[in-house]
């Protein structure tokens, strides 16, 4: 399931990175993880920071009995970061729920970025960045968790009953294991859930589409944003003003899946194009019908959009923006 996104662990080595973790993720585990990457060289080390028990890792959150983290426990770190590392090159400070943040408490950490101490780390995790400060999110740099499908998948999904063609469909489709499990639990007829999406696709308005392109059906949300991707370009500059709306009422973490689904779909494309390049052929339609120079023009503006979406950017600004452009087609 290829979702472009930025997941490298060799990346966080700057003074604050922001990691937005899908709902429902084991923060204090996906945390720890991340930060052993940057503090143990041997497998001993690796223990003691799963157990959250290295000496140059330090973990923030709200107190027992508390929703918050106040401005005294920041302080506590900012002393804390005055010495040296005992047994890494460099300290770790894990936020596995920076939203908990107070005001006071966040100003005082975006003071300590700033001017980050010599040797000491921050990794931040939040399922939507607009929980933190706008000037937060701008000094760190941003990295998403996507979720992970088990590497036999498309032999499950033949096992079950699928095509090969349709169980690499699905894998690309799908956002998460429970997705994929209920296609395996219960197989359908995936041709003709496609044609019946098409259908309602067809007729959809531009909020009812931009619905569907984030809702909980896999088949129905990825035809809906093709669906979506194909009006932009014919230059329908109506849906484009009135999918902007639509998505900024739905929130930062539907936007963001919506980004993730036309980036996706754009890549596709872009191959699909290149691959037919020099190649005899007639009546294309649909993707294949555009020109690839214009879909690697779409990929670049949808990245773009997706850094603005990063930086607290307001969401009908972002996406006005991404959709015009690609209704007038743009250069990217």
């Amino acid at each position: 399931m290829p979702k472009p996104t930025m997941t490298d662990n060799n990346a966080l080595s700057t003074a604050s990175s922001l990691v937005v973790v899908p709902h429902g993720t084991d923060r204090i585990a996906e945390g720890r993880r991340r930060a052993s990457a940057l503090l143990a060289r041997s497998p001993q080390e690796e223990d003691l920071v799963s157990r959250g028990v290295h000496a140059d890792l330090i973990e923030l959150s709200a107190p027992e009995g508390k929703e918050r983290i106040g401005i005294a426990q920041v302080r506590e770190v900012i002393h804390q970061a005055q010495f040296a590392p005992t047994q890494a090159h460099q300290k770790v400070c894990l936020l596995p729920r920076a939203e908990q943040l107070t005001m006071e408490a966040a100003n005082a950490l975006l003071k300590v970025l700033e001017e980050p101490p010599r040797g000491l780390v921050f990794l931040f995790l939040v399922e939507n960045p607009g929980d933190l400060l706008a000037t937060i999110v701008s000094r760190s740099q941003v990295v998403r968790v996507v979720p992970t499908i088990d590497s036999n998948s498309v032999s499950r999904l033949i096992s079950a009953g699928y095509e090969e063609i349709e169980a690499n469909y699905l894998v690309e489709i799908v956002e998460s294991e429970a997705e994929l499990e209920r296609f395996i639990a219960h197989p359908i007829n995936l041709a003709r859930a496609r044609k019946d999406a098409d259908q309602v696709i067809a007729e959809a308005t531009g909020p009812e589409l931009i619905s569907l392109s984030i809702g909980d059906d896999p088949i129905v949300r990825r035809e809906a944003a093709t669906g979506l991707v194909l009006r932009l370009t014919r230059g329908d500059r109506e849906l484009a003003v009135a999918a902007s709306i639509a998505i900024a009422r739905a929130g930062r973490e539907a936007a963001a899946c919506l980004l993730g689904q036309l980036l996706a779909i754009s890549f596709s494309a872009l191959r699909e194009g290149v691959e037919l390049e020099g190649k005899a052929h007639t009546n294309l339609t649909g993707l294949a019908a555009i020109a690839p120079e214009r879909w690697g023009a779409t990929c670049q503006r949808i990245q773009r959009a997706q850094r603005a979406l990063d930086r607290y950017t307001f969401l009908d600004g972002v996406f006005l923006s991404l959709f015009l452009s690609v209704v007038r087609g743009d250069d990217g």
